[in-house]
C-alpha cells in the first residue's frame, strides 16, 4: 500500500485527465498489478478523509492512493471530467451539482459549538444573537437574554484553521471577526481559555468539547448526537464521499468500507459523528 499527496491543482481547471496521467505513470508499480484510488476535494474533510482512506488501504495492499485537498467545487468538477475516482464534499450537493450519474455518500457529521464558562447564566441563543456577538455588535453579556451586565471576550481562531473556516460558512454567512477577538492556537487552547474565562465566548469542534465548558443551544436546539444526525441541531456540517458515473471494484469497496463499522469507527476516532 502507498499513500501518496500530490500537488495537483483542484482551482480554476480542476485537475485535467492529462495531468492525472503523468501522475499515475510516476508510480512504481514494481512489476505487480496494482490498483489505484484517486481522491480529492473539501479541505474540511480532507485532514479525516485522510485516515479512512489510510485504513481502507491497509486492507488492501497492492492499493496505491492519491488523497488530496482542494476545495469541494474543484474536487466535483475533476470527478465529472474523469480525473478522480471519489470526490470530498462537506456538505450536500446543490441542484446544479446533483446529476443524474451522480452518487452522494454521506459518511459522518460534525458540529460546531458555541462555547462559554460554566458560570455564565446565559443558556440559549438563537441564530442571529450568536452571529451578532460573532461580529462584535453585542459586545455586553448583559444585552442577552439571562446575561448578567459584563463585557464580552471574543475568541477566534486562525483564519486558515479548519474550525475557524466552518463557523464562518456556517454562522457568520462569511461575515468578519472583529480584530478585537482573541486568537487561540488550537482548540485545545480554545477549551482551556473558555473553561477559566466567566467572561468569555468562543467556539470548538464538537470532538474538543468537555464538561469543564457549557455549550449553548441555538434556537432552544441543544448539541447532541440525536439532534445533530436529525438535522435539528443547526450548526452542522455534513460529509460525503461522491462519485459520478460507473464506479470501479475498488471505489465500491472503499464506499462500503468508510459506511461499515471499521471505516465508520476511524472517523469517529477521529472526532466526527458517525452515521452508521
Amino acid at each position: 500500500m502507498t499513500l501518496k499527496r500530490r500537488a495537483f491543482v483542484l482551482g480554476a481547471g480542476a485537475l485535467s485527465v492529462t495531468a492525472l496521467g503523468a501522475a499515475t505513470s510516476s508510480i512504481d508499480w514494481g512489476g505487480v498489478e496494482q490498483e489505484s484510488l484517486l481522491v480529492a476535494g473539501s479541505e474540511e474533510f480532507h485532514p479525516y478523509a485522510v485516515k479512512l482512506v489510510d485504513g481502507f488501504a491497509q486492507t488492501r495492499p497492492k492499493l496505491d492512493v492519491v488523497v488530496e485537498a482542494g476545495g469541494t467545487a474543484g474536487g466535483l468538477l475533476a470527478l465529472k471530467r474523469g480525473a478522480i475516482d471519489v470526490a470530498l464534499t462537506s456538505r450536500e450537493l446543490t441542484a446544479t451539482e446533483d446529476e443524474k450519474l451522480t452518487r452522494a455518500y454521506l459518511v459522518a457529521r460534525d458540529a460546531i459549538a458555541l462555547v462559554v464558562h460554566p458560570g455564565n447564566p446565559v443558556g440559549n441563543l438563537d441564530r442571529k444573537q450568536a452571529a451578532a456577538i460573532l461580529r462584535g455588535e453585542v459586545r455586553d453579556w448583559g444585552k442577552l437574554p439571562g446575561g448578567s451586565a459584563g463585557p464580552i471576550r471574543l475568541y477566534r481562531r486562525k483564519a486558515d484553521a479548519g474550525t475557524q473556516k466552518a463557523l464562518d460558512k456556517m454562522v457568520l454567512a462569511n461575515a468578519e471577526m472583529p480584530s478585537s477577538a482573541i486568537v487561540m492556537e488550537s482548540g485545545h487552547a480554545m477549551h482551556d481559555r473558555l473553561a477559566a474565562d466567566v467572561q468569555g465566548f468562543g467556539f470548538l469542534s464538537l470532538h474538543d468539547v468537555t464538561p469543564a465548558v457549557k455549550v449553548l443551544a441555538i434556537d432552544g436546539v441543544g448539541m447532541s448526537r440525536a439532534s445533530i444526525l436529525g438535522g435539528s441541531y443547526p450548526f452542522t456540517r455534513s460529509f460525503f464521499c461522491v462519485t459520478h458515473g460507473a464506479e470501479k471494484d475498488v471505489v465500491r469497496a472503499f464506499l462500503s468500507f468508510a459506511q461499515e463499522p471499521q471505516g465508520q469507527n476511524i472517523l469517529k476516532g477521529a472526532g466526527l459523528i458517525s452515521v452508521r
